[in-house]
């Protein structure tokens, strides 16, 4: 029998202890290897059939009553059996894992000089192929060794279109992934 995936973030914060992790002390490398062996290893949730489990990882300046930072979020995205018409908004649930920092020189001059992105995947095969393409990009060449002024789990119910479940390119940060659009 599947979980309920409103049990995920208990399931990552009991994946996080068994590694003997703390979020206090997790720079983006370590938070990206749990959210992937968590993806990897943990897929017994109760989600629709058909990329009902995705993964994505985007950049962001945000304020979330904290002052703005530069945020770095993963997120494991569980879309949830419905009997709503499939024009109709979708329910869903969102795992996910910021790390947010203050912003410096290196930040300012070199991150926020790039356009901001927001990779996806609806499969575990997906997920080498869109951590290759964050590696390459310049916010994680310089935030990897860093710390982070910030770094918390949350789980939100968000709702999506079906028809959108994979973003336009020009979209992607407003892409139901990332925040609410319907």
């Amino acid at each position: 029998m599947n979980k309920n995936p409103a049990q995920s973030e208990k399931d990552l914060r009991a994946l996080l202890r068994a590694n003997k992790q703390t979020l206090k002390g997790m720079k983006l490398p370590q938070a990206l290897n749990l959210m992937s062996a968590y993806y990897q290893d943990v897929s017994d949730y109760d989600v629709i059939a058909a990329e009902g489990d995705g993964m994505v990882v985007y950049d962001d300046i945000t304020n979330r009553g904290r002052g703005t930072r530069f945020e770095i979020g993963i997120v494991r995205l569980f879309c949830l059996p419905s009997d709503k018409a499939s024009t109709e908004p979708q329910p869903a649930l969102r795992l996910r894992l910021r790390l947010c920092y203050k912003f410096d020189m290196d930040i300012a001059t070199s991150v926020l000089a790039e356009d901001t992105w927001s990779y996806y995947c609806w499969s575990v095969t997906g997920l080498a192929g869109m951590l290759d393409k964050l590696k390459g990009e310049t916010a994680y060449q310089v935030l990897q060794d860093k710390q982070p002024a910030e770094v918390n789990i949350s789980l939100e119910e968000t709702t999506y279109l079906p028809s959108k479940k994979y973003p336009a390119t020009d979209a992607q940060q407003n892409w139901w992934g990332v925040w609410d659009v319907d």
